[in-house]
């Protein structure tokens, strides 16, 4: 099954490109594409993978406050494997990472949960402090970031909430009263995790790694010819990323790449350049990512499987 999705999104993706390859106009796609300087891609990745190991040390920050500890090269693992899920809807399969956390060092599920739930959270933070920036240039996104302000606000909220929390407990208990426990843990490492302060330092944290993939797409629109501030390029990325994943499309595709590409020709790009510079930002961005997690995972899943093997029998 999990086979057939993949096969499913990519056959997808390639619906996507080659409907925005007509919208372009694919020969002079090609044309622009081929004679793009394919050094700015390369830029662009070193800066998505220096985003990655900013995003590694929230990552550890959120694991140390919820008690979980591994060394650092299975953190490695565990994080860059993750990355294999960026594709699925709004990166929700990084939950992943729990199960390759419980198959190294037999921590609970309810434990380390929690953590991909809270760095996502803090990952839309970070983009939504970056698309302020340039909310400005846009004014009708407003309503957008404000949807999203107020959802993860109200899930904090929620969550902190002793009374709404027993009440929901007290229901989970009743419908599957053999998971209460594992909810109960999880709640308390929520709270734990959504400390006030850590959460703002964390979003800031965040806030860095995706600028980091803003510069990315300042750097590449610069490699077709074309001029826009770091501020606009900021507001484009984030805004695009947000929108991919309110759509809950896998890997936001088609959503992200076409508000991407609409927010550029509002800037005076053309319809070609707009549509290139979206491609070759999203092959930088998520597929990279993607094509980096899996390659990490099959390389290493012997070796942590093995250490994994130990630890049981010891």
């Amino acid at each position: 099954m999990a086979k057939n999705k993949v096969w499913l999104t990519i056959l997808f993706a390639v619906f996507v490109y080659l409907f925005m390859g007509i919208y372009a106009d694919y020969k002079q796609l090609i044309s622009v594409i081929k004679d793009f300087p394919w050094i700015f891609l390369l830029e662009l990745l070193l800066l998505t993978t220096a985003g990655y190991f900013v995003r590694f040390i929230k990552w550890l920050y959120f694991l140390r406050k919820a008690g979980i500890y591994l060394k650092l090269g299975e953190n490695l693992f565990v994080f860059f494997s993750g990355l294999s899920m960026i594709i699925t809807p709004g990166k929700i399969g990084e939950i992943w990472k729990g199960w390759l956390i419980k198959d190294i060092n037999r921590e609970k599920l309810s434990k380390s949960v929690p953590v991909v739930i809270v760095d996502r959270i803090t990952d839309v933070f970070g983009l939504v402090m970056l698309a302020i920036l340039g909310i400005i240039y846009f004014e009708q996104g407003i309503y957008l970031l404000l949807m999203f302000i107020f959802l993860i606000i109200g899930f904090v909220a929620a969550i902190k909430s002793k009374m709404i929390s027993a009440r929901i407990i007290s229901l989970l208990e009743k419908k599957i009263g053999k998971y209460a426990e594992d909810f109960k843990i999880m709640h308390e490492t929520l709270v734990k995790l959504m400390e006030p302060s850590g959460i703002i330092r964390m979003s800031f944290i965040s806030a860095i790694a995706w600028f980091l993939e803003c510069l990315g797409l300042y750097i590449v629109i610069n490699g077709f010819g074309h001029y826009i501030n770091v501020t606009q390029s900021a507001f484009i990325f984030s805004f695009a990323s947000l929108a991919g994943a309110v759509s809950m499309v896998p890997g936001g595709l088609g959503v992200a790449e076409a508000t991407m590409s609409g927010l550029l020709q509002f800037f005076g790009i053309s319809s070609t350049i707009s549509v290139a510079i979206s491609m070759v930002v999203r092959f930088g961005t998520l597929w990279y990512g993607a094509i980096l997690g899996i390659c990490i995972y099959f390389v290493f899943r012997r070796k942590y499987n093995a250490l994994s093997i130990n630890k049981e029998l010891k």
